[in-house]
């Protein structure tokens, strides 16, 4: 028998022993990694169905009430979603954000539409991209390991579109027929802002389809109160705005929402 041949034999199979070895240390700390980032995407779901369930009682309070019973009130749950986002951040590791980022992209979308739909609420414009990460405390510290991604930003804007087109059937239900007005405006707005983009055929794209149709039911609530005679063709001098849905605030007025939506309470 060839020792050597018997020797180099040993030494292969010792090498690829420790291979696999490795290998397997390496599938069990990503394994673990995996189950730690689903358990803090759940701490994150749970967030936004709190939020989301809160926001809900926009359809039931006049538009006057929400600022104060409305946007108020939801500091605090994204004073904990920032600490849930930061917890989220430490776990992943450098420039893997693309490796893992499926298991809690869902939860970031939705959890920037509500922080645009209470902005909107509460001022009547569109929460930029950096405004959304400031609430939701994605910081540009930990920029290499979790981001905001333009198109998980404008998924987001497409949610709150869904939403503000019920609110325009629910707030002529509590008789107030100037809110459909400021949300046909808005929404046509947004609408007229993605026709600019380059959209290919993909979950954006499907979703901007979706947009159209909430310009369309909002139209014909629009439409329809119009025809009813319930708002007047022009605005009356001196006539009393919706201050939930106006679109005359100030910097100062906004810097004080922004404020309380990215602080502690």
């Amino acid at each position: 028998m060839d020792m050597s041949a018997v020797s180099t034999a040993d030494s292969s199979s010792l090498a690829l022993a420790v291979d696999f070895s490795q290998l397997n240390s390496q599938l069990e700390e990503e394994k673990g990694l995996a189950e730690r980032l689903r358990e803090q995407s759940k701490l994150l779901d749970r967030s936004y169905r709190r939020l989301s369930s809160h926001l809900n009682r926009m359809h039931s309070l006049p538009a006057s009430s929400l600022l104060h019973e409305l946007l108020q009130p939801t500091q605090p749950m994204f004073a904990e979603v920032r600490e849930q986002v930061a917890g989220l951040a430490q776990m992943i590791p450098p420039h893997r954000y693309y490796q893992w980022n499926q298991t809690f992209d869902w939860q970031i979308k939705n959890l920037c539409s509500c922080a645009a739909l209470a902005f909107f609420l509460a001022t009547g414009k569109l929460l930029d991209k950096q405004g959304a990460q400031d609430v939701l405390g994605i910081s540009s510290s930990y920029s290499d390991r979790l981001l905001l991604s333009t198109e998980d930003y404008l998924l987001s804007l497409t949610l709150v579109t869904n939403e503000l087109s019920r609110l325009a059937v629910t707030s002529v239900t509590l008789g107030d027929f100037l809110t459909p007005m400021a949300l046909s405006r808005f929404v046509k707005d947004l609408h007229a802002g993605f026709q600019l983009l380059n959209l290919k055929n993909n979950e954006l794209r499907r979703r901007f389809d979706s947009i159209k149709y909430d310009v369309k039911k909002i139209e014909e609530v629009v439409y329809d109160i119009t025809l009813r005679g319930l708002i007047p063709a022009q605005p009356v001098q001196g006539a009393q705005r919706t201050p939930g849905l106006r679109d005359d605030y100030t910097d100062e007025e906004i810097r004080q929402v922004m404020h309380l939506l990215t602080t502690q309470k």
